[in-house]
């Protein structure tokens, strides 16, 4: 699963930045969180890597989106959460 979270920048036109925050609200990959002017904050959810990178291409694709900024991501790959987690890359210090 990818989570990321982004920021959503609207066109200064009203009426695309209103019919692109009507096609987000829809999006059920989306969480839709506060508008500040023409910046709109979300969470993406997606079951893979692949369907994030989907997800970029279909929110840039809708009339009245400017661009999408991303803030943070979180992976959750199955395989990696059984393997142990070493924080030292370098080895056992002396």
């Amino acid at each position: 699963m990818a989570v990321s979270g982004i920021v959503v920048t609207l066109s200064d036109d009203r009426a695309l930045a209103e019919a692109a925050l009507q096609s987000l609200s829809t999006d059920p990959r989306l969480t839709l969180g506060e508008r500040f002017d023409r910046r709109l904050a979300a969470v993406a959810e997606t079951p893979s890597v692949r369907d994030d990178r989907d997800l970029w291409d279909d929110l840039n694709a809708i009339p009245g989106v400017v661009r999408v900024d991303v803030t943070f991501v979180a992976l959750d790959e199955p395989a990696s959460l059984d393997a142990p987690v070493s924080l030292n890359q370098t080895g056992p210090s002396r």
